[in-house]
């Protein structure tokens, strides 16, 4: 049992008003749902949902989305999905958009008991240029010019906050990158983020490229969690989980030369494992070291980090404020636990039996997926 005298009772809980979930495809409302799932898998990452919908095998459908009959059938029979997913609670103001993307996969499952569902899986709109490959053709442009381009040759909006100056052709020169091969769009600008400092978030129809600090939330205050008050079984807390988690520490530094600016090196030191394929990055900079240098503070680093990294997961009740931009603050579990911490990933989930729930992952490492580039 959570010692009382540690638990102090304090931080959100969640709202009295009625849970309320609109769920849509195609730009028009489902008239039921039977459960979803929508997984926020962080900064740099790609978020994924899927939703199980009742359906009908008739002529007559209560709801034209979810029906396969004898002359026609819903256009999810042969056709795409676009999906969108909103939460929130009766008088609680505006709804939340949890996700909206596109439909990968759709399964039917026909059961004499249980009666006829159908369940769609899908991405967010980061799908687009993740799933897109061409031979980089931006040397020219400077990072958020070839952003921007990207962003709207797949629709998407994009939000730069800060402009940058250096030009692609100059981070591809330094790094010895292989601009002839394919890469996707995804991982193009991952690499592009990763030289300039930035961090990447699709978010409905808006891709946002710039520092952490301009994210909306993520210089807010914690959300506070307290052990014995609003969180809920299971909670766990590990040390070190990344040992098995793919883990990259990166140091890049600077060292005096001939050239403009001088010579820009990069060294990783790494912990391989892990079957979740998440590749994490955490980036350091230090000025006028050595290549030898490099590589000894990057393996310093994440010997230091094995020894100090916090990681874990609780689960609770939804809140609409919870979003991988802004940090919690765990209270009520003792020095050394309790503090704060990043959100990594959080998984929403709906059902008209438990309403709506959440299982919050947190570290105090501020960890980003690292794209492949070069």
């Amino acid at each position: 049992m959570f010692n009382d005298s540690l638990a102090p009772r304090s931080g959100p809980l969640r709202p009295t008003g009625k849970p309320i979930v609109n769920i849509s495809i195609n730009g028009t409302a489902v008239t039921d749902w039977k459960q979803f799932r929508v997984d926020l898998n962080g900064l740099g990452a790609i978020d994924t949902f899927d939703i199980t919908l009742p359906w009908e095998v008739t002529d007559s459908p209560r709801d034209s989305l979810l029906y396969s009959g004898s002359t026609s059938s819903s256009d999810l029979v042969t056709g795409s999905a676009e999906v969108l997913i909103q939460a929130g609670f009766e008088g609680e103001g505006e709804l939340v958009n949890l996700i909206e993307g596109a439909m990968d996969h759709s399964a039917w499952d026909f059961s004499k008991q249980d009666g006829e569902i159908v369940t769609l899986t899908g991405r967010s709109y980061a799908a687009r240029p993740f799933d897109y490959k061409e031979s980089a053709k931006w040397q020219n442009m400077t990072s958020t010019a070839a952003f921007k381009e990207i962003a709207l040759s797949h629709g998407l909006t994009p939000i730069v906050p800060v402009e940058t100056t250096k030009l692609v052709g100059e981070y591809t020169n330094e790094d010895h990158a292989n601009i002839t091969r394919e890469v996707s769009h995804w991982d193009f600008v991952l690499y592009l983020a990763q030289n300039e400092e930035f961090t990447t978030r699709v978010k409905g129809k808006e891709w946002f490229f710039g520092p952490n600090e301009e994210l909306d939330g993520f210089s807010d205050d914690p959300i506070i969690f307290s052990w014995g008050h609003n969180i809920d079984e299971p909670f766990r807390i590990e040390r070190a989980p990344n040992a098995a988690r793919n883990l990259t520490v990166q140091v890049i530094s600077w060292a005096p030369g001939k050239k403009k600016g001088g010579r820009r090196i990069i060294e990783n030191a790494t912990l391989s494992g892990g079957s979740n394929g998440h590749k994490y990055v955490m980036r350091y900079y230090y000025p006028n070291r050595t290549r030898d240098q490099c590589q000894q503070l990057a393996r310093g680093i994440l010997a230091e980090i094995s020894k100090n990294q916090l990681y874990g997961s609780f689960s609770t009740d939804w809140f609409q404020d919870l979003s991988n931009e802004r940090r919690i603050e765990l209270q009520g579990i003792g020095k050394g636990l309790s503090g704060k911490y990043f959100v990594p990933k959080i998984s929403i989930t709906g059902s008209k039996e438990q309403g709506l729930r959440v299982e919050v992952s947190f570290t105090n490492l501020p960890l980003e997926e690292g794209g492949t580039y070069g």
